[in-house]
This record gives structure tokens, sequence and C-alpha cells, in this order.
């Protein structure tokens, strides 16, 4: 992929996607900044994840050893042996509701990533300003 088809997803996503969609970045930051965003990720999986109704199915590695566990995935891997026999069906709309919650899953961390590196980068510029002139002799 080239860098001006990077660009050009990243515009689109970011169009798609603008900061002022997302309230939950207007949260206050601190020290229990990250025990908030935890929450937010729980009551997604709550309300998305688990709550859409979808059957589920009961662990088949549950209580296996981490070597039956290793093996499990080599086989999935490598061979395609699923160790689930029967997968419940999900519906095709749910798809859709996966991948556009995906995106938006995508871009909250990274609004607080940018918010964070623009945070830092003035900072430094403040830093810089206040610092002493050394001159050359």
């Amino acid at each position: 992929m080239a860098l001006e088809d990077i660009d050009r997803n990243t515009q689109e996503f970011l169009h798609k996607h603008p900061r002022s969609s997302f309230p939950q970045l207007a949260l206050p930051s601190g020290p229990g900044v990250f025990r908030e965003w935890a929450r937010e990720r729980y009551q997604v999986a709550v309300d998305f994840a688990y709550g859409y109704g979808i059957e589920t199915v009961r662990d088949p590695n549950e209580g296996q050893s981490a070597e039956e566990l290793v093996n499990n995935l080599v086989k999935l891997i490598l061979e395609g042996i699923s160790p689930v026999e029967v997968a419940p069906e999900v519906p095709a709309e749910y798809w859709e509701l996966v991948q556009e919650n995906t995106h938006r899953r995508i871009a909250v961390p990274g609004h607080r990533i940018a918010e964070l590196i623009i945070a830092a980068a003035d900072e430094m510029v403040a830093q810089r300003a206040f610092a002493p002139v050394h001159e050359k002799h």
C-alpha cells in the first residue's frame, strides 16, 4: 500500500469518525481516566458483544493444560482443525454492526493517542520557550 493510499484511507476514516462524534472524549483526564476507559470497554462487551442475543457455546479448551492449548492452536493454524465442532450461526447484520463498532472502537483510542502526542509536543515547545539560551564561545 502506498503512502498516498494510507493518507486517503486515514482522511476518510477521520471524516467518518471525527473527534466531535465521541462525547466520551470530553471526560476529564487524570489518574482515574484509565479506569474509566476500562469501564467503557466493558460496557461495549456487555451491550454489544455479549448482549446481542447470539447463542454461545462452552469453551472447548476450558480446563486444558498450556501444552494442550498450544497443540489445539497448532492444529487450527496448520490443519484447519477447530476445537469447536459447530459454531453458532451469526446473523449477517451482526457482521455489519461488528465492522461499524470496531471502527468506532479504533477511532476513540486513536483520538486519545493524538491528544497525548499533541499535549507532549506543546509541553516541549513551552519548555524550550523558557529554557535559557546558551551562547557559543
